[in-house]
């Protein structure tokens, strides 16, 4: 006897409500502005998370002045709590407001005006302050200049390079100022090694005071260099990408508009076929031979089939389209729908004994009559090829509280793997069991389902496992996104 748990586990998809693909150009050039905005407050975001951790720092560094003063005197280092303290308050302010600024901007107010400016106005308040920190640590005596080189990075790796080499002459120009307000008497210089001598900087030796200033100078701009080649040598590589996936998305494009101007040529002489072969089988045309009668059955089959195929590939074709303009919505009654569609299905399942099953009740929605038919036809149709002879399907069709409506379907089929559930809805995916039981499906009844729930946000959910059956979950919103006027 097998055991209930080597029986086969149910297991469950849902269909995403949204597709991110976008043919059109301007929306993928808006689309990219949008990203482009959305990674650049990412960024700053970004930049403010890091600045907590400086502005800890500092506060650190105060709280050591001022417990360890002395001690810290007694090993040659001179710290004061006060500047620590000013600089973390300051960048503490400029923070707070930054993230309120980013908060209005993820509500959708203040629009735009965090994207570059915002942006860039944060790294020179960090220059500003930076300088300052420069100045008390040792701009000479020390290597706190080379502080500096840690923005000029992050410049080159979110900026081209002439704004990158905007912000390292920016931060050179800092430096400067810094060591001429020293050099005048404006600032009095500083060190934090007690044992370093600090003279006028006015009455050091040029050479001196050049070489201090020119070595700063020589590495940062080798290290800006360094890093904007590397990192444009990146962004040029991504550039290259992305050109190269829009060559291929407008191929793609372009084969699918081709394919379906043949698709549309074809189906009228298919169905001029299938019509003469009704003829001929009908005794239109006189007696035929018993092999022809076989031959032109084949024929006869074979041009249904594929009339089915068209068809299928042409609604797909129409519910991708983004030249069309979308049928207009209206005041659905889902049950009779629903009856309508079982009805045109019972000759199809009582050529294999299935029986039908029907739970209406009614139920009233607003959205497109075609695409709710695609939706129906298509899931009962299914589940009816892929159920066994003399099985049962039913389908049950009921309102919800929030005045949308519910539709299931279920079979006790051949059932579909778990880890195939995701890949049902893709064009012409079958699993080997489908194809083994059905041979005559085109593949393409359930991405024409996913398109068409794409286009009117309705919720669908699978069930299933194998050898137990399947169960179609529908979930109609009570009005459509198709129905939404923008404001």
């Amino acid at each position: 006897m097998s055991s209930e748990a080597d029986s086969p586990v149910w297991a469950a998809y849902d269909l995403p409500r949204q597709e991110r693909s976008q043919s059109d150009s301007a929306a993928q050039s808006a689309a990219a502005a949008e990203t482009d905005r959305r990674l650049l407050l990412q960024n700053g975001v970004w930049f403010c998370s890091l600045r907590w951790l400086v502005i800890a720092a500092f506060l650190a560094l105060a709280v050591l002045a001022w417990t360890a003063g002395p001690a810290l005197l007694a090993r040659g280092i001179r710290l004061s709590p006060a500047w620590p303290l000013w600089v973390a308050g300051i960048l503490a302010v400029f923070n707070a407001a930054y993230l309120v600024m980013a908060r209005m901007v993820a509500m959708g107010k203040w629009r735009g005006l965090l994207a570059r400016p915002g942006l860039w106005l944060q790294i020179l308040l960090d220059l500003a302050v930076l300088t300052v920190v420069v100045h008390y640590l040792g701009s000479v005596e020390t290597y706190a200049p080379f502080l500096y080189l840690f923005h000029i990075v992050l410049a080159c790796i979110f900026f081209p390079w002439r704004q990158s080499l905007l912000v390292t002459l920016s931060a050179m120009g800092m430096y400067l100022a810094c060591i001429f307000l020293e050099s005048t008497g404006v600032w009095a210089p500083q060190s934090v090694l007690a044992g370093a001598l600090l003279p006028d900087r006015g009455a050091m030796l040029p050479a001196v005071l050049t070489w201090h200033v020119g070595s700063v100078m020589f590495i940062s701009g080798t290290v800006w260099y360094l890093a904007s080649r590397l990192a444009g040598a990146l962004r040029q590589r991504d550039e290259e990408l992305a050109a190269i996936n829009r060559r291929l998305v407008a191929a793609t494009e372009e084969r699918a508009r081709h394919m379906l101007r043949t698709t549309h040529q074809l189906k009228a002489p298919f169905a001029a076929i299938h019509a003469t072969t009704q003829l001929l089988l009908g005794g239109y045309c006189g007696a035929i031979p018993d092999a022809g009668v076989a031959a032109v059955r084949q024929i006869a089959a074979r041009c249904e089939m594929l009339s089915r195929e068209i068809t299928a590939m042409l609604q797909l074709a129409n519910l991708r389209s983004s030249a069309q303009d979308r049928p207009a919505p209206v005041s659905i009654d889902l049950s009779a729908l629903v009856h309508g569609c079982v009805a045109s299905l019972e000759p199809e399942a009582s050529k294999r004994a299935i029986r039908l099953e029907e739970d209406l009740s009614a139920a009233a929605v607003f959205g497109v009559r075609d695409h709710a038919v695609m939706i129906i036809d298509n899931v009962v149709s299914n589940a009816i090829h892929y159920s066994r002879d003399g099985g049962v399907v039913s389908v049950s069709c009921r309102a919800k509280a929030d005045g949308g409506a519910a539709v299931v379907v279920r079979d006790c089929g051949i059932g579909i793997p778990a880890a195939k559930l995701p890949k049902i809805f893709d064009d012409y995916f079958r699993t080997n069991e489908a194809v083994q039981h059905n041979k005559a499906s085109t593949g393409l009844g359930l991405a024409i389902v996913r398109q068409a729930a794409l286009a009117g946000k309705i919720g669908v959910r699978v069930e299933s496992a194998p050898t137990r059956g399947s169960v179609f979950s529908l979930d109609f919103p009570a009005s459509s996104a198709e129905t939404e006027k923008p404001s």
